[in-house]
């Protein structure tokens, strides 16, 4: 029996915990206050297994969880073939966030503190872009224009939710937030001003 599926649960076990530990800290001490082999210590392992799996502390704060990709994978596969592109990239997106509020949390207050973090966010998760692009691409009888302004668009209501939802709110109102976004883009704005309330 191959021990890859053994191995790889390890690997991602071992990201987890140190992500874990890299939010638990950094949400207590704050983000300059925290080093590489706090989390380490924290999380029980060395600091040569911290860099094992990442360069950077930032990069344990910010990169994707390792089952992320699979999961948003698994929502595009699921809305294949739907017959219209918005609503299915909207029940795609709001699914996507729900269940991650809390760790986004903390990853927003930390931008809030730490605007120079913000770039290295959008690096560590511009996956999601890529695969709304490809997924919007092999829709069957996409016109290649209208497919890449689908997957743009919809990354930028993720990107400006993000920014927009404020730290000290409900973690749930993320989603909220994504959702009315979808909807904004849906009927033209023309009810633009619900947003400002």
């Amino acid at each position: 029996m191959s021990t890859r599926p053994h191995r790889e649960q390890i690997r991602r076990e071992g990201i987890r915990a140190l992500q874990a530990a890299a939010l638990s800290l950094v949400e207590r001490h704050g983000f300059a206050a925290v080093t590489v082999d706090d989390i380490a210590a924290e999380a029980g392992v060395s600091r040569r297994t911290f860099f094992n799996y990442f360069p950077t502390k930032a990069a344990a704060l910010f990169d994707p969880d390792p089952d992320d990709a699979e999961r948003l994978a698994q929502l595009l596969a699921d809305a294949d073939g739907a017959p219209e592109l918005w609503p299915a990239l909207r029940r795609v997106c709001t699914a996507f966030v729900t269940g991650h509020e809390n760790v986004i949390a903390v990853r927003r207050r930390l931008i809030e503190q730490h605007p120079e973090l913000d770039q290295y966010h959008r690096t560590a998760h511009h996956h999601v872009e890529i695969a709304l692009h490809e997924w919007t691409a092999r829709q069957p009888g996409a016109d290649p224009y209208v497919a890449a302004l689908a997957a743009n668009t919809a990354a930028t209501t993720l990107t400006t939710s993000f920014a927009a939802w404020q730290p000290d709110q409900d973690p749930a109102t993320l989603v909220d937030l994504v959702d009315r976004a979808f909807a904004l883009i849906s009927t033209g704005f023309t009810r633009h001003s619900d947003a400002l309330h």
